[in-house]
């Protein structure tokens, strides 16, 4: 009996429960923010998360949706930068939910950033590696989608950018090249 109501009881312990205490405050903080940011109340939203994460800084869950509302607003390097600390504690708690999260939100910010196609398509590689054993919070099949999307678009860029080269060298061979000599003028033959 004692055996059976432990066994309840930690059943109903969250999840992501962790050795840092997580208040009501910061619960009612990160649903403020969240809220907030579904709503469009950007500035508000990200007020609460920031004083969540002022109270219970080690915690993954205000990370990662301050990230999304970065990610919102299109500040893809602060969206990067918090889901990347979401991640290191997400790992540290083993909080699988919120590792999938922080590896999706950093696969695609850096997804965002044309710049970072080659971390874009690592980050996904990782997302869907982890996605293959933890396939109730990820999913390993939408991380080889986006790998073989950035992999289709560089290719394709690859390519445009060679028909841009032949583009490019036949205008300059046209510029090149003297101009047409001038019509002779028509003859006034008799009729």
């Amino acid at each position: 009996m004692r055996l059976a109501l432990f066994a309840l009881l930690l059943a109903s312990l969250p999840a992501a429960a962790s050795a840092q205490a997580v208040s009501p405050t910061y619960e009612q903080r990160i649903r403020q923010g969240t809220e907030g940011i579904a709503r469009g109340d950007r500035a508000a939203a990200m007020a609460s998360l920031r004083t969540a994460i002022a109270d219970a800084p080690s915690r993954p869950e205000a990370h990662c949706i301050l990230a999304e509302g970065y990610r919102v607003g299109g500040d893809f390097t602060a969206a990067l930068e918090n889901f990347q600390t979401c991640l290191r504690f997400a790992r540290e708690e083993d909080n699988l939910l919120y590792i999938a999260r922080a590896l999706h939100g950093v696969a695609s910010a850096y997804e965002r950033m044309p710049e970072h196609m080659t971390d874009a398509r690592n980050a996904w590689m990782e997302y869907a590696r982890f996605a293959d054993g933890a396939s109730r919070v990820a999913s390993a099949t939408e991380g080889r989608e986006r790998v073989q999307a950035i992999d289709v678009a560089g290719e394709q860029e690859r390519v445009y950018v060679d028909v841009r080269a032949r583009i490019a060298e036949r205008e300059r061979i046209a510029r090149e090249a003297p101009p047409p000599a001038p019509p002779a003028p028509p003859s006034r033959g008799r009729r």
